[in-house]
């Protein structure tokens, strides 16, 4: 009988991503099934309080234990070791820089948002395009709603579920789980990492947000690779949705004056230079630092 070492090292890697992908899809539809069944026996499932829980429900669901059960499949006993869940030595550092490097590419991001949103499609594309704008719409005020909230406590709730939740759960799947087993089938971590990272941003459902998100994720990508630890990357995700989530309480509190979504507008000059010296602080502290060890 083959055990579970042997099964690791016969199981080719797409079969594994399969494996996990068919366990997502499936929590998908068992999260669905759910939140029909608690609206028949009178939960009121479209309230805000109780859409934000199932949404962070529905992202653990989805996301995490879909990676955990293939990881438990193909890896047992390899786990944290799969995962890289290393955050010793001067890993904290290493978070710091990632966020700095985040923080430099915002300008950039904020450029490459309001140019996504300014594709259009002519022609027999153009009622794609409307069904694809009035999806994207829906999910942001969907957000918008969640955030809508100026009390700590809402606060609190959207830092858990908006900031903390994703942050953890599409770390594992996106990074551990996709990225990790598309380097292991294409024996090429820069190819792994910009599929990922396109699969990233296509998760979440906005076409015409496609390339901010895109960019964020080949940024979290490389940070997964050249830190060694998905904890540095949660670390960083979660910081680029709490200064969102903080950013929307600050605003309707009346404490910010201009609305997060608003564009930055930066002048080209000073995009460029934020963004190259991302780049700077990525080699020196992740590149340079790896090559030393």
């Amino acid at each position: 009988m083959m055990n579970v070492s042997q099964m690791k090292k016969s199981t080719h890697p797409f079969v594994q991503l399969l494996v996990m992908v068919m366990f997502s899809l499936l929590m998908l539809l068992f999260t669905t099934v759910l939140t029909s069944v608690l609206a028949v026996v009178g939960v009121d499932v479209m309230s805000t309080g109780n859409m934000l829980w199932l949404q962070g429900v529905t992202q653990v669901l989805t996301f995490v234990v879909p990676v955990l059960a293939m990881t438990k499949l193909y890896y047992r006993g390899g786990e944290k070791a799969y995962y890289r869940l290393d955050f010793g030595g001067r890993k904290w550092l290493l978070a710091l820089a990632g966020v700095a490097v985040w923080l430099l590419l915002v300008p950039l991001v904020d450029w490459l948002t309001v140019w996504n949103d300014s594709w259009h499609w002519g022609g027999v594309w153009a009622r794609l395009e409307e069904a694809l704008r009035s999806m994207g719409e829906q999910s942001e005020a969907l957000i918008e709603r969640f955030l809508h909230r100026d009390s700590v406590g809402a606060l609190a709730v959207n830092l858990l579920v908006i900031a903390l939740v994703p942050a953890v759960s599409e770390e594992l799947f996106f990074r551990a789980g996709i990225q990790n087993l598309l380097q292991r089938w294409f024996g090429n971590a820069h190819c792994a990492i910009w599929v990922a990272a396109a699969i990233f941003s296509l998760g979440h459902g906005e076409v015409f947000a496609f390339l901010p998100r895109f960019l964020l994720g080949a940024m979290l990508g490389y940070l997964y690779v050249f830190s060694g630890s998905l904890i540095v990357n949660m670390v960083v995700h979660f910081v680029n949705n709490a200064v969102l989530v903080v950013a929307y309480w600050l605003y309707y509190r009346g404490a910010l004056g201009v609305a997060p979504d608003d564009p930055m507008a930066m002048p080209w000059l000073l995009t460029t230079c934020c963004a190259l010296a991302a780049a700077g602080i990525f080699y020196a502290t992740f590149v340079l630092s790896r090559k030393g060890e």
